[in-house]
């Protein structure tokens, strides 16, 4: 192609590459695309169409992950957590995980996730008497982990519960999609 300007949508994929920091074979990775192909996108040899430039935004979005808070104090004022989506994790005191969970809204799934009971009696308070305290009991600190993608936060849920399943008190085991 002659020298000057490139077309637009060469230019914006050139520009999405350099700023994920890729070389040119993890970039198409990213993509979703082949690396011959997006060679030749980048070079200009071949205009990327409107479903090439969406589907790279898109996937590339996809798996971003974005830490909020991570093992904070739970605030006194739950209303203060956001709105936004992702992964929460919840700890005791001692930063043991008690719970994972996912949420299209931080604030009110966290909500409704402290007003439930544990699923198993634990020895709880100073005659070590067993109990199904309420998770508002027991937590002290969370983790919040924004994530866009639906698909995302409920593979990353899957894989959590997988890896913590002995020491949470999650009742289900997701399954990766």
């Amino acid at each position: 192609m002659a020298r000057g300007r490139q077309p637009t949508e060469v230019e914006f994929l050139r520009t999405l590459h350099e700023l994920t920091g890729l070389n040119q074979s993890g970039f198409a990775k990213a993509c979703g695309k082949k690396q011959p192909n997006m060679a030749a996108y980048l070079s200009g040899r071949i205009l990327p169409g409107k479903r090439v430039l969406e589907s790279c935004v898109g996937q590339i979005s996809e798996w971003r992950v974005q830490a909020i808070k991570e093992i904070e104090e739970l605030p006194k004022n739950l209303n203060s957590l956001p709105k936004a989506p992702g992964i929460y994790v919840l700890y005791d005191s001692a930063g043991a995980v008690l719970y994972i969970g996912k949420a299209t809204n931080f604030r009110s799934e966290v909500q409704q996730t402290l007003r439930r009971r544990l699923p198993e009696p634990v020895r709880f308070g100073p005659g070590l008497g067993k109990k199904r305290p309420y998770l508002r009991e027991v937590v002290r600190r969370l983790s919040l982990y924004k994530v866009e993608s639906a698909r995302l936060r409920h593979n990353l849920e899957a894989i959590f519960l997988r890896v913590f399943a002995n020491q949470t008190h999650n009742s289900n085991i997701g399954k990766a999609k």
